[in-house]
């Protein structure tokens, strides 16, 4: 179990406070380093999943975790909303608005499965959440890092 000091409230604070400074900074840097930065906010994303396992509610290290998540959760749409649409010619808003539309799909299904897993699994299933994030964290950073010479220059 992970047990955060502060409450969800502080957790959730610092992870908001991670997301929008990631953005701002990647507003900066996304044309020139679209696929670097994906590749990177997945791995700090990772990072963020292997403290919270490692050290649970560990006071200072929790809190740094969120907030590294939050740093790898904010530009994630506007990164895929970019690599979209460095890919596609023709048809850019349909291409995005059906970008948009899977990642917010994505987000539906990856609630329920928290979800369930917090239901059927009251014990441990935070920390279950925590090892599928990881897992997806792990294999997505992955693929981005494989994926290279698949982003045309705009």
């Amino acid at each position: 179990m992970i047990d955060f000091i502060g409450g969800i409230g502080l957790a959730l604070l610092i992870f908001g406070i991670g997301s929008v400074l990631s953005v701002v900074v990647t507003a900066k840097f996304i044309d020139a380093h679209l696929r670097a930065l994906i590749v990177f906010m997945l791995a700090i994303g990772g990072l963020s999943m292997i403290l919270l396992l490692m050290f649970g509610g560990a006071a200072g290290i929790s809190h740094i975790a969120f907030f590294l998540w939050g740093v790898a959760f904010g530009p994630v749409v506007t990164m895929y909303q970019t690599a979209v649409t460095k890919q596609v010619k023709d048809g850019v808003a349909v291409a995005t608005s059906v970008q948009s539309s899977i990642f917010n799909f994505s987000i539906m299904i990856s609630t329920w499965i928290g979800g369930l897993l917090l239901t059927r699994f009251p014990e441990t299933g935070v920390t279950a959440i925590v090892y599928v994030s990881l897992t997806a964290f792990a294999l997505a950073t992955i693929i981005a890092f494989f994926a290279k010479g698949t982003l045309r220059a705009s």
